[in-house]
């Protein structure tokens, strides 16, 4: 009898592609950049990419507002006057710009994280450059907010206000509230506030696609910030549209870039955050802060239309929910760290104690090619796996209660490049048998007390990293 397929994922429906070139913004005038450059807000108009972003502005280190502009929303140039709007009176903190009935408005906030004096204010410019400052829009008046941060702001066709803004960073985390306007310059805020919490986030940007409202945001998972996406047709309830990130780490430049190459000065490190979305000539462009900074930008083939229809089957649907992974471009990318103790995985109905994993894989990047396929999975205290150490050494590894066992070296893989593999991982009963490129790298039994512990666990397969960031193109499982 033939193998039959049981799984089978060649990671074509992925939404987001990143451009090859990130980052497309860095820190680079002195002048006016001390610090940082961050929280980008993007706005295409006129055949002309737009965009403003927060600034720390020497001497009095506030935060003031930077612009730059494009042709193609990739090669950016700043405005030689930069900072197109500072105060020695109020910080132009934690920026949000949008473009409504022929103005630009910007709103905000100062003093975010007291609980007394923070504020928001509002701006308001017929060009982007010169800012028009309309004065205090809202103060702390409800107990979780503790202070005043990120917001979004959306206008109704019918001319309503409505607003998504975090709390102060502070105990339990930074929360979600909801608020309304006529104007946009007097707000009533939400009785029942916050309408987002339970974890720690912010950094919002929304986008209204048919009947629904469109939220990106950063949220912490697996020991730093990834940008998720929620929808709402009222702006009260909210739904997660995916067990994973929307945007996910692919790229090097993510982790952290260096002072003297454009990075922040006051720490480099591993956040996603500040996601900007704008439709341009039947594509949409997402530009988003990495590490704090600088910025990069990914695209979707389609419109804004097309994209809500999209987010509807998001990626990865058949995975177990997990902060690490992302489909970009036709394959599945894996980041450099975090997944080599927690794997992504996807279960595989139908198959028990016979069976044959086959995935085309590449390391990419990174300090290793330590890449590992998971064959036996329970639980990321319960599985086995192989994985790359160099090209001479190749090990299987079980992990067991938490604690993982002594790697037992299986034979020479001659894979630890940046080409493309083809990994044969075949299963029978307590066997595992590892094939890269056709070639037969070895085999190791499972253990007794792990066949065990996975006896009552339906079949999973997945991979997992560390040090390295893995490309993917396809998974198939087939039955023996």
């Amino acid at each position: 009898m033939p193998p039959s397929v049981a799984f089978h994922d060649d990671f074509r429906d992925g939404i987001w592609t990143k451009h090859a070139g990130n980052p497309v913004l860095r820190r680079d005038q002195p002048w006016a950049e001390s610090d940082y450059l961050c929280e980008p807000n993007l706005i295409f108009r006129d055949g002309l990419f737009h965009c403003w972003f927060a600034q720390m502005f020497p001497p009095n280190r506030k935060t003031a507002l930077g612009y730059a502009t494009s042709p193609d929303g990739f090669a950016w140039t700043k405005h030689p006057g930069n900072p197109v709007l500072s105060s020695a009176e109020h910080e132009v903190h934690r920026p949000s710009v949008m473009w409504h009935a022929g103005r630009y408005y910007l709103y905000a906030v100062q003093r975010e994280n007291d609980a007394d004096r923070a504020s928001m204010r509002r701006w308001m410019s017929a060009d982007g450059l010169a800012w028009e400052d309309q004065g205090c829009v809202m103060r702390v008046s409800q107990d979780w907010e503790r202070g005043l941060s990120n917001m979004a702001v959306v206008v109704d066709p019918d001319g309503l206000w409505r607003m998504v803004y975090t709390g102060a960073d502070a105990p339990p985390a930074p929360q979600f509230g909801y608020a309304w306007s006529s104007d946009g310059l007097t707000w009533t805020k939400h009785e029942g506030n916050p309408v987002i919490s339970g974890f720690y986030g912010g950094d919002p940007f929304m986008a209204r696609l048919g009947d629904w409202t469109y939220l990106w945001h950063s949220e912490a998972a697996g020991g730093s910030l990834r940008i998720a996406c929620r929808r709402s047709q009222d702006l009260i309830h909210w739904e997660r549209l995916s067990g994973h990130p929307d945007l996910n780490y692919t790229q090097p430049w993510e982790r952290g870039v260096p002072p003297e190459e454009g990075g922040t000065v006051s720490g480099w490190y591993g956040h996603l955050t500040d996601a900007t979305l704008c439709e341009a000539d039947g594509r949409v462009f997402l530009m988003y802060q990495g590490a704090q900074t600088p910025l990069g930008v990914a695209t979707f083939e389609g419109t804004l239309a097309d994209l809500a229809g999209r987010l509807e089957h998001p990626p990865l649907s058949r995975w177990l929910p997990s902060p690490y992974g992302m489909v970009e471009g036709g394959t599945l990318k894996l980041a450099d760290n975090g997944s080599d103790r927690t794997p992504l995985v996807a279960p595989v109905p139908g198959v028990a104690e016979r069976y044959v994993i086959e995935a085309r894989a590449r390391c990419y990047a990174g300090a290793t090619h330590r890449l590992s396929v998971v064959m036996r999975y329970a639980d990321t205290n319960t599985f086995a796996r192989f994985w790359l150490h160099d090209a001479e050494h190749t090990y299987y590894q079980e992990c067991l209660k938490g604690l993982l066992s002594e790697p037992q070296l299986v034979g020479p893989n001659h894979a630890c490049d940046s080409d493309s593999h083809d990994w044969q991982v075949c299963v029978d009963g307590a066997s595992n048998r590892l094939v890269i490129d056709g070639r037969l790298v070895g085999e190791c039994p499972t253990s007794a007390a792990l066949r065990k512990a996975l006896a009552a666990s339906p079949t999973h397969v997945g991979f997992g990293t560390h040090e390295t960031y893995a490309s993917i193109d396809y998974v198939r499982v087939t039955c023996c």
